[in-house]
């Protein structure tokens, strides 16, 4: 695993292969399995270095072990899902990854392009495609998104207020 470091001394910034990097349950710093080796000054300890801002993100991810499959991993936080009420991992705006394909097709559906992740960026003969697709596929039926009120008629209206003055 390599580390940036700056050296104190000489100011010197580098990457070091300081391999392993472990965390001793008595000490709340790491441990590296090789040492650190200023190309100017030579060896370094602990002190006599700095972490870079790319060495701080570097030692988080060999600490935390992040790997490409974690980070596909649906959800930021897990919570009640705001759409199915179950207890799950949850995405931004508190939906579950079932829920949020619902309000994804939702949207499409409505034709709300601007709030969809599908159609950013996209034309809109492609997007007419989409929504086409997802109808077929879906139907027409709204799955988590309240319908619209139909709106009233001006004339029905205009009955409606001359009922309520007689």
């Amino acid at each position: 695993m390599e580390i940036n470091f700056e050296c104190k001394k000489c100011g010197c910034i580098f990457d070091c292969d300081i391999g392993n990097v472990s965390f001793p349950e008595n000490s709340d710093r790491p441990c590296f399995e090789k040492k650190i080796i200023c190309p100017t000054c030579g060896e370094r300890s602990m002190d006599e270095v700095l972490l870079t801002e790319l060495g701080q993100s570097q030692l988080t991810e060999a600490t935390l072990n992040f790997e490409d499959d974690d980070l596909s991993d649906f959800g930021f936080y897990e919570g009640e899902c705001q759409g199915c009420g179950i207890f799950q991992p949850l995405n931004d705006l508190g939906l579950c990854e079932k829920c949020a394909g619902k309000l994804e097709r939702d949207l499409i559906r409505k034709r709300d392009w601007d709030y969809t992740i599908s159609g950013y960026g996209i034309g809109l003969a492609e997007l007419e495609e989409i929504r086409k697709k997802v109808i077929k596929e879906y139907g027409e039926k709204l799955d988590l998104v309240a319908p619209d009120k139909p709106k009233m008629k001006k004339r029905k209206a205009i009955k409606k207020k001359k009922a309520r003055t007689r």
